[in-house]
């Protein structure tokens, strides 16, 4: 049987850049999703089974668990944010090419308008910074925007960039194909943000309906008389296979609330 082999970084052509397939979690992420996930789960694991050792453990457990889940939230709003701020750019870079400016001179003045719209640390402004620096060594745009859809992994930065790829060699209208992305870019976002919409509510609903059991269980648990001994191992393996059913329900139903432009 073969062993997975581990995901390898690649930090672009002057080994200086972020690889957007991967999240890096500061100290202090990581310590935040591990105190939501470990009071959550001791919450949880209380209400259904009232052990604070069982749910002292299973806390530890949760907290991990709760890394791992706000890793990915992270990372997802990076890279959304990515491409939100890549179609601005190509408004800018449209713009400037539109009123005759070269392409240097249209990444150098995207970058200005992407500093004043999102800030110095935006991605897209180390992005903007490492192509002008490229060109400034004469590498050549289309390598340069090959070498950050490469570490993009988004399917429309890469599109542009092949497209780029072509049209600047070819001779074609850049200015047409760069206008023209950015629109169907801002096409994918506006459906993607009305799918969001749409499903909203049932996300909420989905939320809701796994915070009832917690409150039936605690009203049982009130009405409940003392247990015997093998009651108490009966209740236990009931109240497991309960929450393992409910955990398996909300992974499902995330699952098909996950729907994509």
């Amino acid at each position: 049987m073969k062993r997975k082999e581990k995901k390898e970084e690649y930090t672009g052509l002057f080994h200086n850049a972020d690889d957007y397939g991967i999240y890096h979690m500061t100290a202090q992420q990581r310590i935040l999703g591990f105190v939501v996930g470990m009071i959550a789960g001791a919450v949880v694991f209380q209400i259904f089974f009232g052990l604070w050792i069982f749910s002292i453990i299973a806390a530890a457990g949760c907290g991990i668990v709760g890394i791992l889940a706000y890793k990915n939230i992270l990372h997802k709003k990076r890279n959304a944010l990515l491409l939100l701020e890549f179609r601005d750019m190509l408004e800018s870079i449209s713009t400037s090419l539109g009123s005759g400016k070269n392409t240097t001179q249209a990444f150098s003045d995207a970058r200005s308008d992407m500093k004043n719209q999102y800030g110095e640390q935006a991605d897209i402004v180390k992005e903007l910074d490492i192509i002008l620096s490229g060109l400034e060594s004469n590498v050549t745009a289309e390598v340069l925007l090959k070498d950050f859809a490469k570490r993009s992994h988004n399917e429309n930065i890469q599109n542009f960039a092949d497209v780029f790829s072509v049209a600047n060699r070819t001779g074609g209208n850049i200015r047409q194909i760069v206008y023209e992305t950015k629109n169907v870019i801002n096409d994918k976002i506006n459906v993607e943000q009305e799918i969001q919409t749409l499903i909203s509510g049932k996300k909420n609903e989905l939320n809701i309906m796994m915070v009832l059991p917690l409150i039936v269980v605690t009203q049982v648990k009130s009405m409940q008389a003392s247990d015997t001994t093998g009651d108490m191992i009966f209740n236990f393996i009931v109240r497991l296979a309960a929450l393992a059913m409910f955990a398996l329900a909300y992974i499902i139903g995330k699952k098909f609330m996950k729907i994509e432009a």
